[in-house]
């Protein structure tokens, strides 16, 4: 993993243009959580090139299949049921936090449909309270534009057409109900002024594609 991210992270970012600011913001060591909008299938690979430490990132179970899969899995993705609880996929996530690593997730769930900032799916808080770990909010702007929903790879894009913003980090939530929910509200906030997206008032439509 750490292998390939020093092999292709620098070259991806070239190439999609992309500016990173606030990276003293992610903890130079110890399990944490890298939090992202989500509105391409370049996010995972954009934030796992821009992170300052080799990051795994959770991915639906498709994405773990064939040629592109490898890459995936190469790259470090956990794959999940998404739609479902799959708790298995939560506890690879819980135990890779404990062990020190850095885990990036899509609260989403899914790639935004409409552009807008859905709302923020609880594992999050419930992954961050279980490996008392802290959130770095993340805002990913343009890569939608970079790679858009039909196109096999991601277009060059002048510098500075994509951004890679890291937020100020969150400290983990307490385990009971009311605290992770003020938890995921907060980091929800911190997300949407990092990428800037509009707000729905509701949970993206999971499906598989």
């Amino acid at each position: 993993m750490r292998v390939a991210r020093a092999a292709l992270g620098p070259a991806l970012l070239r190439w999609v243009g992309a500016e990173v600011t606030g990276l003293d913001r992610v903890p130079g060591h110890g399990g944490v959580l890298l939090a992202a909008n989500h509105r391409s299938f370049l996010d995972h690979f954009l934030l796992s090139a821009a992170s300052p430490r080799a990051m795994r990132f959770l991915g639906k179970e498709s994405l773990s299949q064939g040629p592109m899969g490898r890459v995936n899995m190469v790259m470090g993705m956990i794959p999940v049921d998404r739609g479902h609880a799959d708790l298995a996929a939560l506890d690879m996530v819980v135990a890779s936090l404990c062990a020190g690593d850095v885990v990036g997730v899509f609260p989403e769930g899914t790639r935004s449909p409409t552009g807008e900032l859905f709302r923020f799916r609880s594992g999050l808080a419930r992954m961050a309270a279980a490996a008392g770990v802290p959130v770095v909010p993340v805002g990913l702007t343009g890569t939608a534009e970079a790679w858009p929903v039909g196109r096999r790879a991601p277009r060059p894009r002048r510098v500075g057409a994509t951004q890679v913003r890291f937020g100020e980090l969150v400290p983990a939530p307490a385990g009971d109900a009311r605290a992770r929910r003020a938890f995921t509200a907060l980091v929800h906030d911190r997300v949407e002024v990092l990428c800037g997206q509009p707000l729905a008032d509701r949970f993206a439509p999971v499906s598989d594609d």
